[in-house]
């Protein structure tokens, strides 16, 4: 098939990432941005790299440029960053010690376990250069200390002068350029270490005269372009990771970027959230940049007050990945307590956890009463009893018909059709019992051989929010009372369903 890519390695998927219209971020009532006129937003997705970041990029002229000096391809790299750099590395098969901000999210930190990296070192937010806290001098003293001397190197993008990597950003300006057919008017990029703001700014210029470039920043870093107040960085604090410093980045040219645009916490995520529904799952920054997109395409104000023409069409870097946020970005309870949806998403998320049930409990389910089985019934009957019921599972009942446990119908025809359990045998020989035991059976399948969660007790008086959160986790409700002695019924998540539709609820419909 022609055009069809053939097989490689995972370097050489590295870049020509697509770029795409933005859909479904021209919504006013997002908080801090507004409609952006008459330009096109559009953006690449650098987040498609094999590592699901720009950093891929980087990563692989550092490798590049590591093999030319001849540096032994198991040589320990002593990575500063956020993480996303050492994930890249990682991936490309380096060992690695990483050192990771405070506010990296315990999701890139895992992965980077994973990965593979040696150790990984928390370091300060907000440590200024020259102090011992700061990455660069906690990467030296490592590099320093490896055994042999000279088993290490020390790997930061933020040090130009180490590192040239203007051809990786040319690579990338090119492609721009011809996504856009020439039609590029602006940039807008996530500032960090400053290089790929100094490098495609320059590369852009070069192909595309009068090119504007808005560099982003949280609104709680100390201002990259070196105008903030320089005092107090460790009272700095952000969430949004891949974007800030707290201090003029060392490698940012400042001639790069002609307009700044800071943005808070809550509209990076609120506009990352809006991205992911989009079916965009870029992260936190990238949310950050296509907030500050809107936002210049806006400012007409301030664009001529900087002699700037606002542009037509406006590519935005979306560099990190909403996947590297599962306890973060995509928890609706942490954007909750951190106070990151705006105000729409806010309406959504309580409608959809509270507000849809309108204090109803599990007794409005209106459910059958519960059949069980004894722990002594045996398996035949038992299977017997659900297959005449149309039943999925059967709570099972010990002494004092206290219940103590279920058996799933799907699990117990396997054991006696492949010879595991015979119909004779007691139900107690293959059920799932609510402990943090492991399966009776020590014949049961794969499935039933993982430790239970600490039982939920789910009784008529539940409110059928908390129902659902249960579901987001669970397949079934055993209701009992609340000694939790008498099973009254079962729920599944499509009674819940069928709850609402009864009610008409908009929220699922």
């Amino acid at each position: 098939m022609a055009g069809t890519a053939k097989i490689t390695d995972l370097a050489g998927t590295i870049g020509q990432t697509p770029m795409v219209r933005l859909p479904g971020i021209h919504d006013s009532s997002s908080e801090g941005a507004a409609q952006q006129g008459g330009a096109e937003i559009v953006g690449k997705l650098e987040y498609m790299n094999p590592g699901s970041s720009i950093k891929d990029r980087v990563a692989k002229h550092i490798v590049r440029q590591l093999d030319a000096r001849g540096v032994d391809k198991g040589a320990l790299l002593v990575v500063a960053g956020p993480g996303n750099l050492a994930v890249s590395l990682a991936m490309l098969q380096r060992r690695l010690v990483c050192l990771v901000p405070e506010r990296t999210s315990a999701d890139r930190v895992r992965l980077l376990k994973a990965a593979g990296a040696v150790d990984i070192v928390r370091t300060l937010d907000g440590a200024l250069p020259g102090t011992p806290e700061h990455p660069a001098s906690i990467g030296r003293r490592l590099v320093a200390q490896a055994h042999p001397p000279g088993s290490a190197v020390y790997v930061d993008e933020e040090e130009a002068d180490c590192w040239d990597l203007a051809q990786c950003y040319e690579e990338l300006a090119a492609e721009i350029v011809a996504q856009t057919d020439g039609r590029l008017g602006a940039l807008v990029l996530g500032v960090d270490t400053g290089c790929a703001a100094t490098h495609l700014s320059r590369a852009l210029r070069a192909r595309v005269p009068g090119v504007q470039i808005v560099g982003v920043e949280p609104s709680a870093a100390g201002d990259a372009a070196g105008h903030g107040a320089p005092a107090g960085p460790l009272a700095r604090r952000w969430l949004c990771e891949d974007i800030g410093r707290a201090y003029p980045p060392r490698a940012l040219d400042p001639a790069a970027i002609d307009m700044w645009v800071q943005v808070t916490d809550k509209v990076a995520y609120s506009m990352a959230r809006r991205l992911v529904r989009a079916g965009v799952a870029a992260g936190p920054a990238s949310g950050a940049a296509v907030a500050a997109a809107r936002t210049y395409a806006v400012s007409a104000d301030a664009l001529q007050q900087q002699q700037l023409m606002p542009a037509k069409v406006v590519v935005v870097i979306l560099g990190d990945s909403a996947r590297n946020y599962g306890e973060t970005l995509l928890s609706d309870d942490w954007m909750l307590a951190h106070d990151l949806l705006d105000s729409r998403m806010l309406r959504e998320i309580q409608l959809k956890q509270t507000d849809q049930y309108r204090a109803a409990s599990v007794e409005d389910l209106q459910l059958p009463a519960a059949v069980a089985v004894a722990e002594s019934d045996p398996v035949g009957a038992a299977i017997e009893l659900m297959a005449e019921n149309d039943f999925s599972q059967v709570p099972v009942t010990g002494p004092a018909r206290r219940l103590v446990g279920y058996l799933p119908l799907s699990a117990a025809q396997t054991l006696v059709e492949s010879g595991r359990a015979k119909p004779a045998d007691p139900v107690a020989r293959v059920m799932l019992r609510f402990t943090a035991a492991r399966a009776t059976a020590a014949s049961a399948p794969a499935h039933l051989k993982q430790k239970h969660q600490q039982y939920w007790l789910i009784t008529p008086e539940t409110p059928l929010s908390e129902l659902a959160r249960f579901f987001e986790t669970h397949t079934v409700a055993f209701v009992t009372d609340a000694s939790r002695k008498f099973c009254l019924g079962i729920a599944t998540k499509q009674d819940l369903m069928a709850f609402l539709a009864r009610r008409g609820s908009r929220a699922l419909y």
